[in-house]
């Protein structure tokens, strides 16, 4: 039995834009720089133009450059986000998926919460009360859902940590899609609002550990209501 497979070759463009990709990385071009015109890029290569531009709309799909038309080619800067954002069907499908996604969120939200508490300005505060007011207003679960993510987007920031806000920012949309699955629990309007209620009495008393400890509750409850709901 013949168990070692050919390699494939690869496609012409298939190997310009590794080429493009590898230069972008060794920092040959950086982000903002406009690529040299199709024609001199082309013949640069040895390719025809229509080779080339797949190779650009690969790299275009990957956010490696942005296609502006009628002003060229830009080597652009991709965002953790753009990375995560097609895989999040696929990691709020199942429980296995889901589970592991609230692990991950528990480590991030309960140390926000112990490092905003200390750093927080009045105005974040405000905006932490503000939306607990809102969550006693509305009935409506898709609002409910946002508006809780609205607060825990104000506690990473409120980390006064850019480190943290991009991490926090490149899995945002996955945390958005996880609250608006788990919202509609049984208890999950009433109870997250008393939950979310303690983690601002904590954060407004400037008390860390308190903080944590908040939002650790908060996540476990978050947690148990996920292990009730979600079988498969």
């Amino acid at each position: 039995m013949d168990i070692i497979k050919s390699i494939a070759r690869k496609k012409v463009w298939e190997e310009v834009s590794d080429r493009i990709k590898s230069m972008i990385i060794k920092g040959y071009w950086k982000p903002g720089d406009k690529l040299p015109a199709e024609v001199e890029l082309a013949h640069q290569f040895g390719i025809s133009r229509p080779t080339l531009r797949e190779a650009i709309r690969h790299l275009s799909l990957m956010g490696l450059i942005d296609v502006r038309h009628g002003e060229g080619n830009f080597v652009s800067l991709p965002q953790a986000e753009s990375f995560m954002r097609p895989l999040l069907p696929m990691l709020l499908q199942d429980r296995e998926n889901i589970l592991a996604v609230m692990e991950a969120r528990r480590m991030i939200e309960v140390q926000n919460a112990a490092c905003a508490a200390l750093r927080l300005g009045e105005g974040q505060l405000q905006i932490l009360e503000s939306s607990l007011q809102e969550m006693a207003e509305v009935s409506d679960e898709e609002q409910f859902a946002k508006i809780d993510h609205l607060f825990h987007k104000t506690i990473a920031i409120s980390t006064k940590n850019p480190i943290i806000f991009k991490m926090y920012e490149a899995v945002e949309d996955l945390l958005l899609g996880l609250q608006l699955r788990t919202i509609v629990f049984p208890g999950a309007m009433p109870d997250g609002f008393s939950e979310h209620q303690e983690i601002v009495k904590a954060i407004a008393r400037r008390d860390s550990k308190l903080a944590g400890e908040a939002m650790n509750h908060h996540m476990e409850k978050t947690l148990k209501r996920i292990l009730e709901n979600i079988t498969n």
